[in-house]
């Protein structure tokens, strides 16, 4: 899958997750990129680190999180 500013950045085949970049999901989630990383390093949103500066957002938890109304702050990385 290829990657551009308006199409999700990369697709896990093993387990068919979609992930995004802090820019695409901040533009989901209607938020500044730089607040949803700050959340996601304060474990209110779901992501995975990929490395020491690299975090994505599993689509599928990122939209399940939305609809939750963001009430749960005890939201885990993966």
């Amino acid at each position: 899958m290829s990657s551009s500013s308006n199409n999700v950045s990369s697709h896990d085949t093993a387990s068919n997750e979609i992930f995004l970049t802090s820019k695409e999901a901040a533009q989901i989630a209607r938020l500044h990129p730089v607040t949803l990383l700050r959340w996601a390093r304060e474990g209110k949103v779901p992501h995975r680190r990929l490395s020491a500066r690299k975090i994505v957002f599993p689509l599928g938890q990122l939209k399940a999180w939305l609809e939750s109304g963001y009430t749960d702050s005890t939201v885990r990385a993966a």
